[in-house]
Parts: structure tokens; sequence; C-alpha cells
């Protein structure tokens, strides 16, 4: 009987470079409208500018786009939002702000591409509500690095960061998402924020073996809306890696 032994690829860095969060705060506030505007106040093109960089091109992943809009009520009532892709509805949302009390809308828009157009439309069914903030970041998801050699031995997030982090207005981190490892398109039940080793991981054609909390394992397509009295923008976001060292099972 003939022993079949792995043959691993050589130790492999994966370095993930995140370009700069755009961010905007207006000098003046802009007064949300009664109904629904024709023209959403806040949109962004995807740039290929805007996406990751990797020291190793991986075989295959997906995008997460995350955009921000905060603004202020003044009189208690109802703000509703509508998210849009390429000029279709993608997830209406309301949510209920108090009175002389800042709101934050963090959306996520689920495997975009590059020249999708991303907006956001925001009305109110108060007359002094106001809008004065926007922000947007383009963050990786579901990676597959190599083709063949799927099983990773072992797989090790070396490196984890939070983004995006935000800087313009008042700003504070309502919720900080998970970093989710998947083997052969498994949730294997456990979430990290921080540097971890996994001994191995098969990266699956669908979820490859990883995948982030916010935009993904949740909120996919939709977006969750915070309110505070002094925060502004007061916002969502996710762990993500920054350096994955691996070596890959090689396979005929």
């Amino acid at each position: 009987m003939v022993r079949a032994t792995p043959v691993l690829t050589v130790r492999k860095v994966l370095n993930i470079t995140y370009q700069s969060v755009q961010e905007t705060l207006l000098g003046t506030p802009e007064t949300l409208p009664t109904s629904e505007p024709a023209t959403p106040q806040v949109g962004y093109t995807i740039a290929s500018g805007d996406l990751p960089s990797f020291s190793i091109t991986p075989y295959s992943k997906q995008w997460l786009a995350y955009i921000y809009v905060a603004g202020k009520f003044v009189t208690a009532g109802t703000l509703s939002w509508r998210m849009k892709k390429n000029g279709s509805s993608v997830r209406p949302g309301t949510a209920s702000v108090a009175a002389n009390t800042y709101y934050t809308i963090s959306a996520f828009f689920s495997n975009p591409s590059v020249v999708d157009v991303l907006e956001i439309a925001l009305w109110s069914n108060q007359t002094d509500s106001n809008w004065d903030y926007k922000a947007y970041k383009i963050l990786f998801n579901r990676p597959i690095l190599m083709n063949k050699p799927r099983l990773l031995l072992p797989c090790n997030f070396t490196g984890m960061d939070n983004r995006p982090v935000l800087t313009l207005g008042n700003p504070s981190v309502q919720a900080t998402g998970v970093c989710i490892p998947y083997h052969d398109n498994k949730y294997l039940y456990y979430n990290f924020t921080s540097p971890t080793n996994f001994t191995s991981l098969y990266a699956g054609s669908t979820y490859g073996f990883m995948i982030l909390q916010y935009g993904d394992y949740s909120k996919a397509n939709d977006a969750t809306a915070n309110t505070h009295a002094s925060y502004r923008p007061y916002y969502v976001r996710n762990a993500v890696p920054t350096q994955i060292v691996m070596r890959g099972v090689q396979v005929d």
C-alpha cells in the first residue's frame, strides 16, 4: 500500500491594503424633503481605485461597500431611506428619531462591482430634519486565494484591523462586526476580531474561507440606523484581515 503524502506550496503571505475612507461633512446641513426625492442625496460610483489591493492576487473574492449617512432631527419624527443600486431599489427602511438627536445610517451593499452606482435617498415626516455627513468604503469578502490548492494548511490571520475608521464630525463606534471562518462552505460557529490561527481551512466555492459579519452574515444589502444625542456619525464597522499567512495543499 502506498501512502499519499500531501505536497504543500511554499509559504505564502497575503497582505491586504485598504484604500482611505471617503468622508464628507457639509459646511451647512441640507434639509430633508418630506417625501422620497427623485435624486438621492448620497451616491458613489465604484472605481477600481476604491478597491483593496493585494500582495498576491486572490483567485476570487467579493467586495462589500459600506456607505454612511448622518444628520439631525430637531423635531421628533420618522426617518425614511432607500438604498439603490444602478437606479433600482435595493432596500427601504425607516427609524424613529427623538427630538434634538443625531441619526446615522450604516448601509451595506453586498457583492457590488466596479462602475456600479450605489445611492441612498433620505426623507423625513418633519420639515426641520437634515443631513450633513456621508462616507464610503470598500472591503473584501469570501476570498479563495488559490484555485486547486483550496485546502490551506495552515491558514493564519496574522494581521487584523477594524474598518472603516471615521474621523469627521463627532464619531463613535456603535458596534464592530466579527470575521467568520468557513470550511468547505460550512460555518464553524466561531468568530474573531484579532489575529487567529487555524490548523486548516478549505475554501469552498460559495463562501471561500472567510466572510464578514456586516454586509454578508447579517445585514446583507440592508442598513442599520443608530441614534445618539451627541455622536454623529454613530456607526457600525467590521474587523477585517490585513495579513494572512498560509500554505496550500497541491492537488492534481
